[in-house]
């Protein structure tokens, strides 16, 4: 109900349709933007990017990044592409409190270096982490690394408690066993046990002992019990040694988990100091991974090293992942200062897909990434060009990339524009020759295969003077005009191609007709991004992305049943809810509540524009300026 709620108040303010028919007859407004593309229309077929996988670091379109001569699966979104342009926003990490903590971190690994004076400082080191993992950045995985420094250790000693109390119960045993020797000698011959047929005496089980228990020497019930804690002491250490052997595998196991868990999330410099600490734990020799012999890890040892997997390859590992990610940076800042863009932006994406973690990534200059940032957009603009077979754009937006980088490689990008241009041009040509031939049919055909590959051919305006006043034309007008009358502007977008040159010169008509276009094409572009959020499990995210269009097209029916389909769900209900309570309290005018709940809903989703947007109202009633 309060997504209802919600629902209903944006729709209640929205102002647009789909289609707003003119109330008087003025000059026709300035066309909109014609660059503007539809992507994600289920009825337009994807075209393959130009590039191939030469420009940018990440083609949206395929969703693959390129990276050490192999293409990559970004997501099955475009969320990387989002982080990684986070990233090149970000300031660089300079403050105090990161200096310190990455200092704590050097210190941590000097402390147990092996090279350290007088040798690994390990309580030093261990006292350390809890001052690392205070840090935002750290995620408290030094936090966890002490965790299990502390369960490894307990495992030891509660291992040498019983090798203590073995050692204890083997003196113990050496007594009995002397006093037993004792009492065999001092028996007289008679006080012996007579040896049965099966060759044992009685003292040792043979049942030589007098019901009463009055036997002397080894016929006593005093050596018998003797013999029968001898055997209890003997079972009691064996059961403790394998107790302790199975504490100790376990403990590596867990520990040896936890490092792998830090390589994986690439966190090396954690590898390295797991790995230190764990020579310090256990050194027994034993460095050896216990790992799935079929897992992906164990794999990337057999495969990639030819070895089996050691505690020491994966340190060995993660310092030439470091070493990787530092020359990466280095490559990036020298391409930079070159103006190669094209370049730069691939060996940054790569060093920060492997080291995103890293202090010389975490700490490159804002500036720099600033620029990279914009040979990367347009980049993005150049590849929708050519999605969206505006080959007009296209051609300027390579001219701007030439300019803007030395590196830029725009042979393909032109291959592409000269290719497509003239096959629309040649059917434009044989149209032209079926309509002087009066095959209606045939022209009708070529035209729409020349719009198909380039429907912003300036030749097309050549063609239209030619059928202008023909049947199949005036056909297609009636139709337009019954559609728009009736509303079914998704029918119209679905035969655009037809309807574009049958209108083609009549004001009123092509007004409506791009009025219509636009605007369901704005529509399907957030409903395709809708669906990506959906897939990447952030419901609230799609329902906002479609609840900001629907304020302007409350009216379209394909919309509607997307939003009435997000709504029930737990997560977008809870985000709505926190949405309407802050409307109702800033309504109400009580500031406090209003920016409690715009803060939960912005906790639900951290993209949230709408909460965004409402703190931002709240803190400035709060904090208004000049106070």
């Amino acid at each position: 109900m309060r997504s209802l709620r919600i629902l209903l108040c944006t729709s209640a303010l929205a102002t647009a349709q789909v289609y707003t028919p003119p109330t008087e007859t003025p000059t026709p407004p300035p066309a909109p933007n014609s660059n503007t593309i539809n992507r994600d229309a289920p009825d337009k077929p994807k075209q393959p990017s130009a590039f191939g996988n030469d420009l940018p670091f990440l083609d949206p379109s395929a969703e693959t990044i390129s990276w050490n001569g192999h293409n990559w699966s970004g997501m099955d979104n475009r969320l990387m592409a989002a982080r990684f342009e986070r990233y090149l926003n970000e300031p660089e990490e300079n403050s105090g409190a990161a200096l310190e903590y990455r200092q704590t971190i050097q210190d941590i690994l000097e402390k147990i270096s092996p090279h350290h004076p007088g040798g690994p400082d390990f309580a030093a080191g261990v006292r350390l982490l809890p001052k690392a993992s205070s840090f935002p950045s750290d995620a408290k995985l030094c936090d966890s690394l002490s965790q299990a420094i502390y369960t490894s250790v307990l495992a030891k000693k509660d291992v040498n408690a019983t090798r203590a109390l073995n050692s204890g119960m083997e003196e113990e045993r050496q007594r009995l066993i002397r006093n037993g020797d004792m009492a065999a000698k001092a028996a007289k011959p008679q006080d012996k046990a007579p040896a049965p047929k099966g060759g044992k005496p009685a003292g040792d089980g043979g049942g030589g002992v007098l019901p009463g228990g009055n036997g002397k020497g080894t016929q006593s019930l005093e050596y018998l019990d003797t013999q029968k804690r001898l055997l209890e002491i003997d079972a009691l250490k064996k059961a403790n040694m394998g107790k302790g052997e199975l504490q100790i595998m376990e403990a590596k196991i867990q520990y040896q988990a936890l490092m792998m868990q830090f390589f994986v999330q690439r966190r090396f410099e954690h590898v390295l100091m797991a790995s230190r600490f764990y020579n310090q734990i256990f050194r027994d020799g034993d460095s050896k991974l216990y790992i799935d012999k079929n897992s992906d890890m164990a794999k990337l040892f057999s495969e990639g090293l030819g070895t089996s997997p050691t505690v020491g390859a994966l340190d060995a590992m993660a310092s030439e992942a470091i070493r990787d990610v530092d020359q990466g940076v280095q490559a990036f800042v020298f391409l930079v200062d070159k103006s190669e863009f094209q370049s730069a932006s691939k060996r940054l994406s790569e060093t920060y897909l492997t080291g995103e973690f890293m202090p010389s990534v975490k700490t490159l200059p804002r500036e720099s990434k600033r620029r990279v940032l914009k040979f990367v957009q347009e980049g993005y603009k150049l590849i929708g060009a050519l999605d969206a077979k505006d080959y007009t754009l296209a051609k300027q937006l390579v001219d701007d990339l030439k300019k803007m980088s030395n590196d830029f490689d725009s042979g393909k990008a032109e291959a592409a524009i000269a290719t497509y241009s003239r096959v629309s041009d040649m059917h434009i040509t044989a149209a032209k020759a079926a309509a002087a031939g009066g095959d209606t049919a045939g022209a009708q055909k070529e035209i729409q295969s020349a719009m198909e590959v380039w429907p912003q051919n300036p030749k097309l305006a050549e063609f239209d003077k030619l059928v202008e006043s023909k049947g199949t034309m005036s056909v297609a007008q009636g139709d337009f005009d019954r559609l728009l009358s009736e509303g079914n502007y998704r029918e119209i977008l679905k035969r655009q191609y037809e309807f574009a040159p049958a209108i083609h010169g009549d004001a009123r008509r092509e007004d409506a007709f791009k009025q219509v276009i636009t605007n369901l094409s704005r529509i399907e572009v957030a409903l395709g991004k809708a669906a990506e959020f959906s897939k990447a499990g952030q419901q609230p995210a799609a329902w906002e992305q479609l609840a900001t269009i629907r304020k302007e097209f409350p009216d379209d029916p394909k919309l509607g049943r997307e939003m009435e389909l997000l709504a029930p769900q737990d997560k977008v209900s809870s985000f709505t809810g926190a949405l309407d309570q802050a409307q109702q309290f800033e309504k109400r005018g009580e500031i406090g509540s209003s920016l409690s709940w715009y803060l939960k809903a912005r906790s639900i989703n951290l993209t949230s524009d709408l909460a965004k947007e409402g703190i931002d109202r709240m803190v400035k009633e709060m904090l208004p300026e000049g106070k």
